[in-house]
Formats: structure tokens, C-alpha cells, sequence
């Protein structure tokens, strides 16, 4: 795999015991999808996925009334916020995938307080209902890529080598 900017991907040409090494558009590693655009778009689609399915899989004990509110949002954050948030340290987001993000939680929250979609109530009032002031899921991502930044920081290592370095060629025109 090649990550690159070009739109025409290079072709690698390696060979490992006279045999040639297959180039692929993108692949899994420890449980993290990498693309050759090195974008994370397609990984936080699939963990939003799976973060819904094990919801879906929990739901009669997430949404149960007997259940206190409070109890209910620890064993969400325990068990689903923390198969959406694997790697999350990794991922760069934009405007776009910040507001996947946000929905999910929103998801999540009208779900476990049964709130249907025709009742038309706004995130600020479905975030009332439930006491809280904000939404929590973006902030801690940030806060662990922040963490993850500072431990590269500290340590001598390959990927504080990556951060820091120059990419050698031309760089792309405009601001």
C-alpha cells in the first residue's frame, strides 16, 4: 500500500524472497482500517456501525425504565463508546465526520430514553431531559488524541521521527 495525496496511486514494486509483494487499496491492521488515502472516513463509518449493532444487540437492557439513567449511561459508555472509540487517538477528523460523531451520540441518548423521532425534539432538549449540558463523545476523543500526541512528544521514537519530519517534494499550490 502506497498512502499518498495523487490521485493516480504509484505502483510498489517489492519483492520478498524473489517474490512479488501485492499491492492493496487498503487493509485491516489490529483491528484499524487503513486506506491508501490515509483518511479515516471509511474506519469511523465502520466503528459507528459497530457501535450501533452492539447497541442494537444491548437494547433491552440500554433502554429499560427499571434501569436508572445514570446506570444505563455507564454500561453504554462501557460497552458501546468503548468499541467506537478503539484507535480512535488515530483518526483525523474534519467538520463532517465531527458531526457523524455527534449524531451517534444523539442516537445513542434517544434511544435510551425512548425518544421517537416524531416527537421533533431538538438535541438541546433531548440533552436537558437527560441532564447533561453537552455532548460528551467528541470531547473525549480529543481529549485521548491529545494524550496520545503528548506521549509521541515525550519519547524518541519512529512515529515522533514521522511527526516531525519534512516530506520531501513540491507542495501543493494554494494556501
Amino acid at each position: 500500500m502506497v498512502i499518498s495525496r495523487e490521485k493516480v496511486i504509484p505502483l510498489i514494486d517489492i519483492k520478498i524472497d524473489g517474490e512479488r509483494v501485492e499491492q492493496v487499496a487498503n487493509f485491516t491492521y489490529l483491528g484499524h482500517w487503513i486506506t491508501e488515502d490515509g483518511r479515516s472516513y471509511q474506519e469511523v463509518k465502520r466503528r459507528i456501525g459497530m457501535a450501533k449493532n452492539t447497541f442494537s444487540r444491548m437494547s433491552k437492557l440500554l433502554t429499560n425504565r427499571r434501569i436508572s439513567f445514570a446506570t444505563r449511561s455507564r454500561l453504554t459508555k462501557c460497552y458501546v463508546w468503548s468499541i467506537f472509540l478503539y484507535a480512535c487517538e488515530t483518526w483525523t477528523l474534519n467538520a463532517s465526520l465531527e458531526r457523524n460523531i455527534e449524531a451517534l451520540e444523539m442516537w445513542l441518548y434517544r434511544r435510551m430514553v425512548r425518544i421517537s423521532w416524531k416527537e421533533k425534539k431538538k438535541n438541546k432538549e433531548v440533552l436537558e431531559e437527560i441532564g447533561l449540558k453537552h455532548t460528551e463523545l467528541l470531547k473525549t476523543i480529543k481529549t485521548r488524541q491529545l494524550a496520545y500526541y503528548g506521549h509521541i512528544r515525550r519519547h524518541q521514537s519512529l512515529q515522533k521521527s514521522i511527526m516531525e519530519g519534512k516530506i520531501n517534494g513540491k507542495r501543493q499550490r494554494g494556501r
